[in-house]
């Protein structure tokens, strides 16, 4: 008579074991691999948003200069002061911690002076930005911005605020300027807070 040779209960339960822990493995390592993926997406975004607004410092910062205005002055355009271009109305504070509004109004920018909280979630509730779209009907433009006004539906997450400090250990003190950007995140209870800092020199137009 011919025998038969077939695997055991114990051998046949080694094997699933082996494959389940198999297939853990893998799902662990597909679950890391987002993690990691969706947290580099994060930084990569709170990076640009702290780019964003010290670009926006310098680039005032060197309008004004080829105006002949004060470095820090913010002008508000209108047709009733278009040929005036010596008019501001306000100036960036060093030693303030700002809020900007982008496109609020006839304003290109809009700054709020604000006070840090010592509770992260009120600073992230206080400095949140929103994603903002604006349209040209007749010339089929969208625009996309982020800005800090409630915008239904378009909560970015992010949160950020600006800080510009004077430089005390020059000579010159009023002339150094030190950008702080700062982007706050949450995900889950996992908080984050990227600061991006920059110097800037406060060169003003020579009469």
């Amino acid at each position: 008579m011919k025998k038969f040779k077939a695997f055991t209960l114990v051998e046949t339960l080694i094997v699933i074991v082996v494959f389940c822990i198999g297939i853990l493995a893998v799902l662990q390592w597909l679950s890391q691999t987002l993690r990691n993926k969706d947290y580099a997406n994060t930084q990569i975004k709170a990076a640009f948003f702290a780019r964003e607004w010290i670009e926006l410092v310098f680039n005032l910062r060197d309008a004004n200069y080829h105006k002949e205005l004060p470095w820090n002055c913010i002008f508000q355009w209108s047709e009733s002061l278009k040929d005036d271009w010596n008019w501001c109305t306000e100036n960036l504070v060093p030693g303030t911690i700002l809020k900007i509004w982008m496109w609020s109004g006839e304003n290109y920018i809009d700054v709020k002076t604000s006070e840090l909280s010592d509770n992260f979630e009120q600073n992230l509730s206080w400095f949140q930005i929103y994603l903002h779209t604006w349209s040209f009907v007749d010339w089929v433009t969208t625009w996309y911005y982020y800005n800090h006004e409630f915008s239904e539906n378009n909560d970015t997450g992010f949160a950020r605020y600006l800080i510009i400090k004077w430089i005390n250990w020059v000579d010159d003190n009023d002339k150094l300027l030190k950008i702080e950007s700062h982007v706050l995140y949450k995900r889950g209870y996992l908080t984050w807070e990227k600061i991006m800092e920059t110097f800037i020199w406060n060169y003003e137009f020579n009469q």
